[in-house]
C-alpha cells in the first residue's frame, strides 16, 4: 500500500511479492531474508538504518530510495537489474544464490 510506515517493525523473511510499496518508509526495520519480488518502490522509499542482510531485491528499481547505505547492500541480495542510488554500488558477490 503507498505510503506505508514500517518504521523499526520485525519483517524477517515477509513476503512483499508484487507490492505497491511506493513511498514505504523502512527505517530500522529488520528486513532479513525478506523478499520484495516484482515489487514496486518509487517515490523515495526510506531504508534508513533498516537490516537488509539476505534481503532478496533482484530487479529493483532502488534509484529513489533515501537512506540506503553500501554496507546494507553488501548483506543483500540484487542483481544485474537492480537499480541503486546514485554513489552506491553493485556488490561483487551479487547474485546471492537462490535458497
Amino acid at each position: 500500500m503507498p505510503g506505508s510506515r514500517f518504521d523499526k517493525a520485525e519483517l524477517g523473511r515477509a513476503s512483499f511479492h508484487g507490492a505497491d510499496l511506493t513511498g514505504a518508509r523502512f527505517s530500522y526495520a529488520n528486513l532479513a531474508r525478506a523478499q520484495f519480488a516484482g515489487a514496486t518502490l518509487t517515490g523515495e522509499p526510506d531504508f534508513t538504518g533498516a537490516y537488509l542482510y539476505l534481503t532478496r531485491l533482484e530487479g529493483l528499481d532502488l534509484s529513489t530510495a533515501t537512506g540506503l547505505e553500501q554496507a546494507q547492500l553488501d548483506l543483500a541480495c540484487g542483481d544485474d537489474a537492480t537499480r541503486l542510488p546514485d554513489g552506491l554500488q553493485r556488490p561483487a558477490d551479487w547474485p546471492c544464490p537462490v535458497e
